[in-house]
């Protein structure tokens, strides 16, 4: 739960998906994506998010997903 670069054998400059999750590790649709992404191996990054039962959601995020709901994916730069 700690990885933040999943590569499945491919080169850092392959990867086009950054996965948000929470950063608790217990969010049953996280966990949905993530078993996903694992299972057909592509190569993702991770950045952990608080839950907001855990405390606030940086601002950053928030603009990117403004709902701020999580999981959410990020691919070639797009949410």
């Amino acid at each position: 739960t700690d990885a933040t670069l999943r590569l499945f054998g491919h080169s850092e400059d392959d990867v086009r998906l950054t996965l948000y999750r929470d950063k608790a590790a217990w969010c049953p649709y996280c966990q949905k994506v993530w078993i996903m992404l694992e299972e057909k191996k592509i190569p993702y990054r991770i950045s952990h998010i608080n839950m907001r039962s855990y405390g606030h959601k940086p601002d950053w995020f928030l603009a990117k997903v403004p709902g701020g709901l999580l999981p959410a994916i990020e691919l070639d730069g797009k949410t």
